[in-house]
């Protein structure tokens, strides 16, 4: 259809499509916006009451293990025992006791430390066994304590305090450790460290549970920044140093929610007497609105439905009115054009009707004013269509070629006739069955015949070298596909003042389907400015379609090695459906190459030419 803005067709379609899509696009929109913000406030409630029992958990568990380690002051025995030595027997019992306890009271613990300031012991109870040891210094590992009473460390990787055991732990299992100091009360003087290390798997357990690992993320970071837990293992231990965490520590809120960077974050404290940690969950906005996404994609593709049929019907209704006005312009491109008796009669009763019974009155007219003059121009283009077909018939030709060269023959001029008879296999190579392929042996000898001629002509001044594959003898291509390549070599190529010219015909297979033709010399070669012209003319070439490059085929002309490379590539291309490639190059250090890659796969022998 041919779209010009002034046309009644054009415009009544242009009116029902801008009637139909600006208000529904509005609609769309409107409806989008509110149902993304309505996503988005029904995702804060419903993170914001999960982050909340996420919270209540982790505090609980906190607090108990707040209170299991406290066991060293509310239990007597173990306090006293801490001013006696191991080789006390009742004090290294109570101590290796209490430690069991606070182990097995603590769901996640994975081993429990202890260090006595004043007789440099330490007590590791890990594996069901307690392991002792003396005259020790603090464990190096163990962070500075002096003015904190309880230290919850960010993860890291579970040690061993210095001690053996039976069954090494595996070296990338980590573990967050609470500290606690054990001080003589009501004084601060401070008797001893007590160290448990809690596995990551109740953190994993509670914290699984609030968000979705594909999508989502969440973070537990404590009072400085650091991540106690995260979905993405690598973070863990790590401090948080992003404008989205500052934000949240700027806010001085216990909970909240913002957006940023196209994410919503949603947050809330979890304050204990041991920990002041921050819970943070990261929604991406994209997730959120995915439904939403889903429902706008669902309104356009209905959208495009209508606007089809809208269109389909538009164009219904407008061809009615206006196909009887396109008939009659096109009538009069006719006209126009030369045909001065079409039919110009019509059926119909309007306006339209009568305009057209009036066009063809006035054709009536001047188809009698001009039909003596028409009819003598006829006969005169007649007369020399029959001029032309009155020349020399090509069968006489080649028949009169072969009576010269049997009388040279019978003079005993040899070369004479030798030359005539490869002249005459030319013509016959080209007169008959110009549409069919033939065999590249059959190409092949129609090439050797214009060499030899060549030779005649350029007394001997070049090489003629050939190397063809015996497997690709059969392989069918157009005709005169080749010969063309090797003339190339004599009209721009081939420097007469030289001794040593040559040209080369090569081919081989490449694999079972692909053939490989390869013709190249040692002439001047091409310059290099209208060498890269026509690498870019060929590489357009290759961007066109099949029908294209036949309307091209039939516009180009040979005036220029250049359109006879083009020309070459193009029945290349026509003749085996796109499947070949065709380059050329320069040599080095002068000379010109052409290679031709064909696809001879499913090939047959019908319609071969065999000269």
């Amino acid at each position: 259809m041919n779209w010009n803005w002034n046309s009644i067709r054009t415009k009544l379609i242009t009116f029902m499509i801008m009637a139909t899509i600006i208000p529904t696009t509005i609609s769309m929109i409107i409806s989008y916006v509110m149902t993304t913000n309505s996503l988005k406030e029904r995702a804060v409630v419903e993170n914001m009451n999960l982050l909340y029992q996420g919270r209540l958990n982790l505090e609980s568990y906190l607090e108990e293990m707040n209170r299991s380690s406290l066991t060293v002051y509310s239990d007597p025995d173990f306090f006293r025992s801490l001013y006696y030595s191991h080789e006390n027997i009742n004090a290294s019992g109570r101590q290796s006791a209490t430690l069991q306890s606070i182990q097995k009271a603590i769901s996640g613990s994975r081993q429990v430390y202890l260090y006595v300031d004043g007789k440099r012991e330490a007590t590791l109870f890990a594996q069901d066994i307690a392991r002792k040891t003396s005259e020790v210094s603090l464990y190096t590992e163990i962070p500075d304590l002096r003015n904190d009473t309880v230290v919850l460390q960010p993860p890291h990787p579970l040690h061993t305090y210095g001690f053996q055991l039976a069954y090494p732990y595996e070296a990338d299992q980590q573990v967050f450790t609470m500290y606690r100091v054990i001080e003589r009360v009501p004084s601060t003087e401070r008797l001893g460290i007590l160290a448990i290390d809690l596995d990551m798997d109740f953190l994993s357990r509670i914290s699984g549970q609030l968000f979705q690992p594909d999508h989502e993320q969440l973070y537990i970071a404590n009072e400085d920044g650091y991540i106690m837990y995260s979905g993405n293992d690598e973070m863990l231990g790590q401090q948080i140093q992003t404008e989205w965490y500052d934000s949240i520590k700027q806010s001085g809120k216990q909970e909240g929610h913002f957006e940023y960077n196209n994410k919503i974050y949603l947050y809330n404290n979890i304050k204990t007497s041991v920990s002041d940690w921050t819970m943070i969950k990261e929604i991406p906005s994209s997730y959120i609105l995915s439904s939403a996404d889903k429902a706008a994609f669902v309104n356009i593709l209905l959208i495009g439905v209508s606007l089809i049929l809208i269109i389909a019907a538009t164009i219904w209704i407008s061809v009615y009115i206006t196909a009887p006005i396109r008939e009659l312009v096109g009538l009069m491109s006719q006209v126009k054009s030369g045909r001065m008796t079409v039919d110009i009669s019509s059926n119909r009763k309007d306006e339209i009707g009568a305009l057209h019974r009036r066009f063809g009155s006035m054709m009536d007219t001047i188809n009698n004013l001009i039909l003596q003059e028409y009819k003598l121009k006829l006969a005169n283009r007649t007369n020399q269509l029959r001029a032309l077909q009155a020349q020399v018939n090509p069968h006489f030709m080649n028949n009169a070629l072969q009576t010269i060269g049997t009388l040279a023959l019978e003079h005993g001029m040899k070369r004479i006739y030798s030359l005539i008879s490869a002249l005459a296999r030319m013509m016959r190579y080209s007169m008959y069955n110009t549409d069919k392929p033939v065999t590249l042996a059959t190409e092949l000898d129609h090439i050797k015949d214009y060499a030899e001629l060549q030779k005649e002509r350029f007394e001997n001044q070049f090489d003629f070298r050939y190397d063809v594959d015996e497997s690709t003898m059969q392989v069918l291509i157009p005709k005169m596909l080749i010969q063309p390549l090797i003339e190339n070599f004599f009209k721009h190529g081939m420097n007469p003042l030289e001794q040593d010219n040559f040209i080369a015909l090569t081919s081989r297979r490449l694999s079972a389907s692909i053939v490989q033709i390869t013709v190249e010399d040692n002439g001047n070669g091409m310059q290099e400015e209208p060498f890269q012209a026509l690498q870019e003319h060929l590489l357009r070439m290759e961007e066109l379609d099949l029908e294209q490059l036949q309307v091209l085929s039939e516009l180009e002309t040979e005036d220029s090695s250049g359109i006879g490379l083009i020309n070459i590539m193009t029945r290349l291309r026509l003749y085996y459906r796109g499947k070949s490639k065709f380059s050329i190059e320069n040599n080095q250090p002068h000379g010109f190459r052409v290679v031709l890659t064909i696809n001879v796969e499913g090939e047959t022998d019908e319609g071969i030419d065999r000269g």
